[in-house]
């Protein structure tokens, strides 16, 4: 092989560890020469990938640790006209989070955290204010053994709650969503599901599939 040829073969071969060695080194022309006539140009690819040595230590997971009563974990909600980041609300059955709920957006929202019984209260209840003249959002009565959370913000405002996720909220054959039943918002696509995780932040279910049509009380 022509001098000329084994610099263009060094010059192509990246930048790579040589059997451990370390930071990444480039195969002078001498070196090239010799591994080709070992093994070919093919053969000298398979060497250096050989030799690039074991990868290196996969990085840890980043901890977690479900909130207490004394330590609460922040759970962040941004709400926009007319959606929620994240896409999904991980939660852990029975630890103590702060709902730190961020309005973005031109209009006022809410975010009521429950099962789809209890969305279907809210959505029932905040019917009744559909039209109504502007100010203050009118007081809903929470529903009847109602254990999820609401926290209404104005544009451009942040509210703060402490809240207890229920221990038992997993079981919920519904699932739990985040949803905002301000008239017409739901249906402008303001609801995400909430994923239950262990203390592991490993799922406990899969999150539940978001319905189309917010379902009536009846199920219909």
């Amino acid at each position: 092989m022509s001098a000329a040829r084994i610099s263009r073969v060094a010059a192509a071969i990246p930048l790579v560890p040589i059997c451990g060695h370390a930071p990444p080194v480039r195969l002078g022309p001498s070196l090239v020469r010799l591994v080709v006539s070992l093994a070919g140009l093919a053969g000298a690819a398979l060497l250096l990938v050989a030799c690039a040595g074991p990868a290196g230590p996969t990085p840890a997971p980043t901890p977690f640790t479900p909130g207490t009563a004394s330590k609460p974990r922040n759970v962040i909600i941004e709400m926009y006209d007319y959606r929620y980041l994240p896409a999904v609300v991980d939660l852990v059955p029975g630890e103590t989070v702060n709902l730190e709920v961020i309005n973005g957006g031109l209009e006022t929202h809410e975010a009521v955290l429950g099962d789809m019984p209890a969305q279907l209260a809210w959505e029932s209840g905040e019917a009744a204010t559909l039209g109504a003249p502007p100010g203050p959002t009118p007081f809903v009565s929470p529903p009847a053994g109602f254990d999820g959370a609401r926290i209404v913000v104005p544009s451009g405002q942040l509210v703060e709650v402490a809240w207890t996720v229920p221990p038992d909220a997993a079981a919920a054959w519904s699932g739990w969503y985040l949803g905002c039943h301000i008239p017409g918002h739901w249906a402008k696509g303001m609801v995400v599901p909430v994923r239950f995780i262990n203390g592991a932040d490993r799922p406990i279910a899969p999150a539940p599939v978001i319905p189309s049509i917010l379902p009536t009380p009846s199920g219909s």
